[in-house]
Formats: C-alpha cells, structure tokens, sequence
C-alpha cells in the first residue's frame, strides 16, 4: 500500500513538473514576442511595411509558412485582409549585420528552441481610403509532440499627408 501511495506522489511530481515546463516555455515565448513587437513599433511603418517587409525575404518557403500559425493563408470575410509577407526572421537575422538585426543581443539557446516569423497583412479602409498594415509575430517551438503557437501583433496607419493627412503614426 506505501508503495503504491510512494508511485502516486512521485507521478503528481513529474506531471506537476512537465506543466510548469510547459508554462515557462509559453511565457518565455511571449516575452520574445513582446521584444520584437516593441522593436517593430520602434522602428515604424515606413521601414517595417516598405522596408524591411518586401522584396526577397518575403517569399517564404513551404516549411516557413508552416510556420505562420494559421496566418498563411486568410479565408476573406467581413474584413478582406490579404497576406502581403511571410517572413523568416530567424535566416533574416543569422545573415543580416549586427546593425540590421531587429534583435541584436537575441540569444542562442532561444534561437535553437523557438521560431519567430514575421506575417505582414493589410486591407484598405473603406471609409478613409487608407491602408491598414498589421504585422503579427508568431513565435513557435515543439512541446509534447506537436508545434505551439504563440501570435502577437502590432498595427501600421499610413500617416502621410496622402494617408490620415496627421504626419503621425499611431
């Protein structure tokens, strides 16, 4: 009877100690979109959407748009939005310069653990003829046999004079 109490304890303890892994891992991930959410906002629509966002690195292959969370390809609905970009961050930042990393002191052992693409969307607003860019950060890793998922997003306003007219991003 003591034997099969001792194997009970000790199954709670390891179930107990696989959920807290599970939970750093979700936190850790969301804190590392949290600092490429900020680090986009930083730097702004103009480099982010015009910039950084086109041209090569957003035509991702077959393994990196599986790893979009869902985003890679919108069902038009109420809203038509429409994927612009699915982008590596990961290969962007292990061959751009220091200076152009959007993370530079990102470290290692994350790198090795979770994923992190970048998937531009944008609709145009049909009240004010402006277009709206939204930028989600999805950070992935492997937990229990299958890929997590963890999205976050931060929106672009075109602020031109030929945008909302207030020379402000928002």
């Amino acid at each position: 009877m003591l034997l099969i109490g001792l194997l009970g304890v000790f199954q709670g303890v390891l179930v107990a100690s696989e959920q807290n892994s599970m939970a750093n891992q979700a936190s850790r991930a969301a804190g590392i979109g949290s600092q490429v959410r900020v680090a986009l906002d930083t730097l702004g629509r103009h480099r982010v959407v015009e910039g950084m966002l086109t041209g090569a690195a957003c035509h991702a292959g077959a393994s990196v748009q599986e790893l979009a969370g869902g985003l890679e390809s919108l069902d038009p609905g109420a809203e038509p939005w429409a994927v612009r970009c699915i982008m590596d961050l990961d290969a962007f930042e292990e061959t751009a310069d220091e200076a152009d990393r959007l993370l530079p002191g990102y470290p290692k052992t994350d790198r090795e653990r979770f994923r992190r693409v970048l998937v531009r969307v944008s609709r145009l607003d049909p009240v004010a003829n402006v277009s709206i860019d939204e930028v989600a950060i999805v950070v992935s890793w492997n937990e229990l046999g299958r890929r997590r998922f963890l999205r976050q997003f931060v929106g672009f306003y075109d602020a031109s004079p030929f945008g909302n007219g207030t020379n402000i991003e928002i």
